[in-house]
């Protein structure tokens, strides 16, 4: 069984009045994993909301009886809205951090719980992975077939949900009472990739990160365009966090940015008819690896879709990258958490 220390979640959100109903009754839906209901504190940060989500958080802590409270906050930045949350939780508090477009397992909660109870004190962070609630839209759709075809992001090993290992991040995390606090919190500066770079600094300081069978559903809220925005700026925070801290670089990290500069290279070289044969073998192999049931209109456009996700990210990656020439002093520390 898990540790009886408090347990407190802490949940930023910026209008998600649409989502915050299913995700907040799969949160008092937790158990203990014997049937009976789990209560944790929720520090819910409102980072600026103007759809009544506060109002329907609140509601919610009134007619469930959990402990807790809305945090109005102003920043726009899931970093500085996490450590405003963090702020307001017990030095003696298992933190563990939850989405507010995401619903969980009635198990979530006491899966993390029981896996700091049974794996060493140096694990520091666990964490689960998530599925993905079925799109509404196509471009959802084409979001979401990033995730399912090893031609867009997946599948892979780190999206395993049943195995227990080490790994470099988990989605969202979950931490041991005074592990935050020590590392002063997340780093105000990164507007994405704020997990990475934490988890960076757990295993800096002595820590290791575990993922553990949490199970969780991921409900979509960007469609193709916006998709391609957000990992744009993936590329752009990562190579940031590779910049300061160096050991964090995988193979997976870095191959998009070798993909598109050979591509520009074989592009302006008198080779470049090269690439139609490798243009036809990735598109092949995208609709030979795509998941059963795809519609053929997904299938399609993720053949020019895809290659713009990972020409985004490789963008992205090549301009932090750059930023990060211009500015080698390490990042300010975040405000402390208690």
């Amino acid at each position: 069984m898990y540790p009886g220390a408090p347990v407190c979640l802490v949940m930023p959100f910026h209008n998600e009045a649409a989502h915050l109903p299913a995700v907040l009754a799969s949160l008092a839906a937790q158990t203990d994993g014997a049937g009976r209901p789990l209560r944790p504190t929720l520090i819910a940060v409102d980072d600026r909301s103007t759809d009544g989500g506060a109002a329907i958080v609140e509601r919610w802590l009134d007619e469930t009886g959990w402990a807790g409270e809305v945090v109005p906050f102003d920043a726009r930045n899931i970093a500085s809205a996490l450590n405003a949350g963090l702020t307001r939780i017990p030095d003696d508090a298992y933190v563990i951090r939850v989405d507010a477009h995401t619903v969980y397992a009635p198990d979530y909660v006491a899966t993390i719980m029981n896996a700091f109870a049974a794996l060493p004190a140096d694990v520091w962070c666990v964490g689960g992975n998530h599925e993905l609630t079925p799109p509404t839209s196509f471009g959802r759709a084409l979001h979401a077939a990033l995730f399912s075809n090893p031609m867009g992001f997946g599948p892979a090993d780190y999206r395993n949900f049943e195995t227990v290992r080490p790994v470099s991040s988990v989605y969202l995390g979950a931490w041991r009472p005074g592990v935050l606090r020590k590392l002063q919190g997340y780093d105000e500066r990164w507007r994405a990739n704020e997990d990475a770079e934490l988890a960076e600094r757990v295993r800096e300081a002595g820590g290791s990160v575990v993922r553990v069978p949490a199970h969780s559903r991921k409900i979509l809220t960007r469609g193709a365009r916006a998709a391609l925005v957000q990992w744009t700026r993936y590329g752009y925070w990562r190579a940031q966090t590779i910049a300061h801290h160096p050991r964090s670089v995988r193979l997976r990290h870095v191959a998009p940015p070798v993909a598109l500069a050979g591509a520009i290279g074989l592009a302006i070289s008198p080779a470049r008819i090269a690439l139609v044969p490798l243009a036809a073998v990735y598109a092949v192999a995208t609709v030979m690896l795509r998941p059963a049931g795809q519609p053929i209109g997904v299938t399609a456009a993720s053949l020019v879709y895809f290659p713009l996700v990972h020409a985004g990210y490789a963008c992205g990656m090549i301009a932090g990258g750059v930023a990060s020439l211009f500015s080698r002093a390490r990042p300010a520390p975040a405000p402390q958490t208690s």
